[in-house]
């Protein structure tokens, strides 16, 4: 869940599980209610949530579409995501670099939050924001979070302090072989998370090459370490 949502309470496997599934209940909520008010989506048959995790969206969309899918990278999660929901909605694991198993415009809803960022390459983020729209119906929305703006990864605190000796540790550990499970229950080490931005208009201009409509975004949130990010709703224009 950490993994998820990075709150304290979810460190070293703990924190309230119905609270997490809560949350993204309301999350979906608040997204379809945009859609509402934007007139798209209206047509509620099959859904699609892209690094789904532990089914935290994937599974309140159920409530509101026929078919659900969730595709995360991580074969933990999906196992846990299908033990956790049952037949509620399809978990599959997602290693590809494109869609290409499903035909154009077969969803109603895709959705991916918080996701493309962490991919390995620009590249392969602009790929899969065209084959979103690729697979989206007329009709239908993708609901698309997207960093604008990534800050230069922080300068690591000196030896010499409690903090600087135990990033610094962590580091030179991993590199030498240690598990990061072990670094993360022994030092509370986590890696920093690598992202890539794509500035607002380049997403603007990849969505319209792509065949997309932008019918809303919302204004940038600013997060406390400085990375800038919008949520982008886009139709398919045919």
């Amino acid at each position: 869940m950490y993994a998820i949502l990075t709150d304290p309470q979810f460190r070293f496997g703990k924190g309230d599980l119905e609270f997490f599934l809560s949350t993204g209940a309301g999350t979906i909520d608040s997204l379809l209610k945009e859609c509402d008010r934007l007139g798209i989506c209206q047509r509620r048959e099959s859904a699609l949530d892209f690094g789904c995790g532990l089914g935290r969206l994937t599974a309140p969309l159920s409530a509101h579409f026929d078919s659900v899918i969730g595709l995360d990278v991580a074969a933990t999660m999906v196992t846990q995501a299908r033990a956790m929901h049952g037949d509620r909605c399809q978990f599959a694991v997602w290693q590809e670099t494109d869609l290409a198993i499903y035909p154009s415009k077969s969803f109603d809803l895709v959705v991916s939050l918080l996701v493309l960022q962490h991919l390995p390459s620009r590249a392969l983020m602009e790929g899969f924001m065209a084959e979103f729209v690729r697979i989206l119906r007329p009709g239908g929305a993708l609901v698309l979070n997207l960093p604008a703006v990534v800050p230069k990864p922080p300068v690591l605190p000196s030896w010499k302090t409690k903090e600087g000796i135990r990033k610094r540790l962590g580091i030179e550990l991993r590199r030498a072989g240690v598990s990061p499970d072990l670094l993360y229950r022994r030092l509370d080490w986590v890696p920093e998370m690598t992202m890539t931005a794509i500035p607002d208009l380049d997403a603007r201009r990849i969505f319209e090459a792509a065949g997309g409509e932008i019918r809303f975004v919302t204004e940038p949130t600013v997060e406390s370490g400085g990375t800038e990010d919008r949520t982008y709703y886009v139709g398919r224009r045919s």
